[in-house]
């Protein structure tokens, strides 16, 4: 089983309700709030309860369109390689590792620190001695990881149409909005 999911917080919403592009581009270009991927039960970011209050749940703060982006990019290059890692943006050493084998997905969550280059790779060389945590060698179906994050993505650019269809046009949805539609 793999799953997205995400929260946008409450605050935010409310102000992309009436939020002109202009000062959404300067004050904000991104979505913040709560996400986590969840593959066979096991959580690869923390994410909080649903009880739990606004000013408790920022402490769980990420980059949810980032995220996003980040994903498609291992998506379009799982289309091309059988190995992709991808590193989680807040620290040098957590990374995410997709071993794609026929039509499943081998996913790991390493530990490696690693403080320049890019945030995705491909070379299965430079984690050779990484050390695997949490999430260790499960197995998903490719289709399913294919599905969730089409979904979730055209569920998330629903749910901004929803509010301020205007905010879409930014710069920052190119690449999600580009995804979803071409994954009808």
């Amino acid at each position: 089983m793999f799953e997205i999911k995400y929260e946008i917080f409450e605050d935010d919403i409310l102000e992309f309700r009436t939020i002109d592009l202009q000062t959404f581009n300067k004050e904000y270009n991104q979505i913040y709030g709560c996400f986590t991927i969840i593959v066979n039960g096991f959580e690869y970011l923390s994410y909080p309860s649903p009880e739990m209050g606004l000013e408790t749940k920022r402490i769980y703060s990420e980059l949810i369109l980032t995220h996003f982006d980040f994903l498609i990019d291992v998506y379009y290059q799982l289309q091309k390689n059988n190995y992709v890692v991808l590193k989680y943006i807040e620290n040098p050493r957590t990374w995410l590792e997709f071993i794609k084998e026929g039509n499943e997905l081998i996913v790991s969550q390493l530990n490696l620190e690693i403080h320049e280059g890019p945030l995705i790779r491909t070379n299965r060389k430079l984690f050779i001695n990484a050390l695997k945590e949490e999430i260790i060698n499960e197995t998903i179906h490719l289709g399913d990881f294919e599905k969730e994050l089409i979904s979730k993505s055209k569920e998330l650019i629903k749910t901004l149409q929803e509010l301020n269809k205007n905010i879409l046009t930014a710069n920052c949805f190119t690449k999600i909005r580009l995804f979803a539609a071409l994954k009808r």
